[in-house]
């Protein structure tokens, strides 16, 4: 990973993964391969929620963000990739249920302006926050405005790319959903930088003082409680209130294998591992508990996505091994650039 280090090699790899997921998901026949909105809803929710941690930590003056914060603001740069993957997403729009229809919100170039709008004021929001020095007043103001504008792309999102699959269903608290989602999986990722850094206090932190790495823990094991809380939220609203129009939804996801299936993994990956596992202060502070729990998150990010999708789009296996790929490995070079003391400017 070496090469990494040298000037100008970031970018020109950001701009040939680009390519090369243009040319997959614009191949014939266009806008039929739903592949390319999967990888997209899963590393939006994590790349803007590595940022949305490093905003919520300096909001409050945690300690831990001190050791991740230069990793996670890293990752600023690939939401200008995913602004031009939301454009390679135009030819599938025609498959969505309200294509063609009359109207103004639902009209094809208002839905991409809208979302394409919020990623790039998300960029600049984000830019901005990591221009500003550290622990300073400055800081959090910035924080604070690209957390706002966090919360209104990762409904956007939601809504539109999601939702509106399953058009005329309509669920009030799947954008608080989804932008809660993104900050947990944020923390996860946060917790796993911790680790790759050792997790230990710093040396001028009192005898005893908690770990970098168990105050993540805490965050992520409470973070658990408020999803479990939001996904019973909207079972109970949709149980009690005996909702034809989000009944069906669940119906779809829960009447035939391997769907069952796997929306119970959901419930597994999100809560009922991560929950017990970082019960005990002990495990708080355990490498494997806390890499386990971390990596239990993002895959029941990555399978809820999929559930979410996999009724009503097609999804090619190769199209998608390449696009979850590439942008995997820009991920993890971005953030070992960053740690290795180098910066992306885009």
């Amino acid at each position: 990973m070496a090469f990494l280090e040298k000037n100008g090699v970031l970018p020109a790899l950001i701009a040939a993964a680009g390519a090369l997921m243009a040319f997959v998901a614009l191949r014939p026949p266009p806008g039929k391969d739903g592949s390319l909105l999967l990888v997209f809803l899963f590393f939006i929710a994590v790349v803007e929620g590595c940022i949305a941690a490093a905003a919520a930590g300096t909001m409050v003056n945690a300690r831990w963000i001190s050791s991740v914060r230069k990793e996670l603001l890293s990752v600023t740069p690939l939401l200008l990739l995913s602004s031009f993957l939301l454009l390679l997403l135009i030819p599938f729009l025609d498959t969505y249920p309200w294509a063609g229809r009359p109207g103004f919100w639902l009209r094809k170039d208002f839905f991409i302006g809208r979302n394409l709008a919020f990623l790039l004021l998300s960029y600049v929001t984000a830019r901005r926050f990591a221009s500003a020095p550290a622990g300073g007043e400055g800081a959090k103001v910035r924080a604070a405005w690209y957390l706002l504008v966090f919360v209104a792309s990762q409904t956007l999102v939601a809504f539109d790319l999601v939702m509106s699959l399953e058009y005329p269903w309509v669920n009030a608290l799947f954008g608080g959903y989804f932008f809660i989602e993104a900050i947990y999986g944020g923390f996860a990722v946060s917790a796993l930088l911790c680790l790759r850094r050792g997790g230990a206090p710093p040396a001028e932190r009192a005898h005893g003082a908690r770990s970098d790495l168990s105050d993540l823990s805490i965050l992520m094991f409470g973070f658990s409680i408020m999803w479990a809380g939001l996904f019973f939220a909207q079972y109970l609203t949709i149980w009690y209130g005996n909702l034809p129009e989000e009944v069906g939804f669940i119906a779809r996801r829960l009447s035939a294998s391997p769907m069952r299936e796997l929306c119970v993994a959901v419930l597994f990956l999100l809560f009922i591992i991560p929950f017990p596992v970082l019960l005990s202060t002990r495990a708080k502070s355990n490498p494997f508990a806390v890499s386990a729990a971390a990596l239990s998150i993002l895959s029941g990010i990555l399978v809820e996505r999929y559930v979410f999708l996999a009724p009503v789009v097609r999804f090619s296996p190769g199209a998608l091994a390449i696009e979850f790929a590439c942008l995997l490995f820009l991920f993890f070079a971005v953030v070992y650039k960053s740690s290795r003391g180098g910066a992306l400017e885009a």
